[in-house]
């Protein structure tokens, strides 16, 4: 595909936008109005290729109209001679990414029903229970204990907070509404914020060492020198410590020495992919290894997606759930067991 014309990228992106639409997960660095950026990325091409540049040159856009990630998966596939590879590595990042966002959603769906209900049961408490407890108290002669007072300021305060769990609710849900309008907003968004829940960051980062592996043995197998190869994978992969180290490595390579494996380019790597680069040519082959190391990789990354929509459900339950349901209890129990002590003493 070194002879890709214009009318090729344009069909590509056509058929790029119907996998969009049709809600196929794919990590190009589009944002979330893919369709806009896809008919800006045309525009550009187009008015260099009309200047008398290479589809390849027309992509190494120096206005930032065409995105990192979408040029790098385009020039992978350029170089490569199958697009769909680069798109099939882009899909499965993606798909990495749309799960852990499902799983993350799935679990939180049951402590969000419990947090309706003990909201729900709050607005009881202070419009029946604090009252009567407060009766109780008086009859009593009792001084209002530490409970009692905590709901006290609870119903005073209430018509204060009242209103902002459904606001908050409804002001999510308009939000899900317009994400879901506009697509889905971009996996590189997603994997930032996903990237702040244990466990999903390690997937993450896995696929993306897997994407890095297969990309960089495709382009190494096509001929291309590894100082391109290096390039070109890391910006497909999208992980920022495998950019840099592959810039560090790229560096050193153009000066004619391979740096250490025990220098800061190579650990940017993980093992197994630094043991592919540095240290496989002299025994099963770069390329082997670095198809074992992608493998190895893909599969770490699905068993801990599969880990994680076992253990994120109960994981939410016990946090959310059975803290708001002690916290629900408490507020019950505290101010009767502070009224029969009183009564004891």
């Amino acid at each position: 595909m070194k002879t890709a014309t214009l009318d090729d990228l344009m069909a590509l992106n056509d058929q790029f936008m119907a996998l969009v639409e049709a809600g196929v997960p794919v990590d190009a660095g589009l944002g979330m109005d893919a369709a806009a950026s896809l008919e800006k990325i045309n525009a550009t091409v187009a008015r260099r290729v009309s200047r008398g540049e290479s589809l390849s040159e027309s992509l190494e856009d120096d206005e930032h109209d065409v995105p990192d990630a979408y040029r790098c998966l385009v020039q992978l596939g350029i170089h490569s001679g199958n697009v769909g590879t680069a798109w099939d590595e882009s899909n499965l990042l993606a798909e990495t990414v749309d799960s852990s966002r499902y799983a993350v959603r799935s679990a939180l769906f049951y402590p969000i029903l419990v947090c309706a209900v003990a909201y729900v049961g709050l607005i009881g408490f202070c419009l029946y229970f604090v009252p009567t407890l407060e009766e109780f108290y008086r009859d009593l002669r009792i001084p209002p204990g530490s409970g009692l007072r905590a709901l006290q300021f609870v119903r005073n305060t209430m018509p204060y907070w009242i209103v902002l769990p459904p606001l908050a609710l409804l002001l999510l849900a308009a939000w899900w509404f317009r994400t879901r309008s506009r697509g889905a907003m971009s996996n590189g968004r997603v994997a930032r914020v996903l990237a702040w829940v244990p466990g999903i960051s390690r997937a993450i980062s896995q696929q993306r060492y897997a994407s890095f592996s297969e990309s960089l043995a495709t382009l190494l197998e096509r001929g291309v020198s590894l100082e391109e190869s290096l390039d070109l994978a890391a910006g497909v992969s999208g992980d920022a410590g495998l950019n840099q180290g592959a810039c560090a490595l790229v560096a050193g390579l153009e000066q004619g020495q391979m740096p250490p494996d025990d220098s800061a380019a190579a650990r940017r790597f993980p093992p197994f992919l630094r043991w592919s680069l540095w240290h496989s040519e002299a025994t099963i082959g770069r390329v082997p290894a670095l198809r074992m190391a992608a493998r190895v990789y893909r599969h770490s990354a699905e068993r801990r997606a599969e880990r994680l929509r076992i253990v994120a459900p109960i994981v939410a339950c016990v946090l959310i759930g059975g803290g708001v349901t002690l916290l629900y209890g408490l507020m019950l129990f505290i101010p009767v067991v502070q009224m029969l002590r009183s009564l004891a003493s």
